[in-house]
């Protein structure tokens, strides 16, 4: 028993160093290839992703305030700056919703992206405001959202930030 044992812990061991486990890896690789995306493609996504978001909540995107796109450049956990094109894209759009109904709306959101793989890193209700407030995370997409009540009074935001796109054809800048 005692040499079944030896040769099982033996074989355990040397499975792990030819693996790697034991080794020290790099998890977030500076260079790891980007997805692609145009902007153009990017922001036909994102507005696509704040309907979603409205049709979950059973609220209407309203023109006023008007939806507003953010284009900016990615930036490392380093705060390496490449000039490849690589960029971010931030979109919001409103809907206009009696501030009593905000929190319920929020709710029926949450429990809608859930379903769909998002995990909601923070969500706070202010019942005697009344707002809310909700941050959710797609981990395996890299893009994250905000639903929250803003002002002017009245108005819910919607919005979604996308992870770091490299534009197709773009030769993406080594560090």
């Amino acid at each position: 028993m005692l040499r079944k044992t030896t040769l099982i812990a033996a074989l355990a061991i040397t499975t792990t160093l030819f693996t790697g486990a034991c080794m020290s890896r790099q998890t977030d690789d500076i260079n790891k290839p980007l997805p692609r995306k145009s902007r153009a493609e990017s922001l036909e996504w994102a507005k696509e992703y704040t309907s979603t978001m409205a049709r979950y909540a059973d609220v209407e995107i309203s023109g006023d305030p008007a939806p507003r796109k953010r284009f900016d450049t990615c930036v490392g956990k380093k705060d390496e700056v490449a000039e490849d094109g690589r960029y971010t894209l931030t979109y919001t759009s409103y809907a206009k919703l009696p501030e009593e109904q905000h929190i319920p709306a929020i709710r029926k959101l949450r429990k809608a992206l859930e379903q769909h793989g998002v995990r909601i890193t923070s969500h706070t209700e202010r019942p005697t405001t009344p707002e809310a407030i909700m941050y959710g995370r797609s981990d395996s997409e890299g893009y994250s959202l905000i639903a929250d009540s803003v002002n002017p009074p009245g108005t819910l935001r919607l919005s979604v930030s996308t992870p770091c796109f490299l534009p197709p054809g773009a030769k993406q800048q080594q560090f």
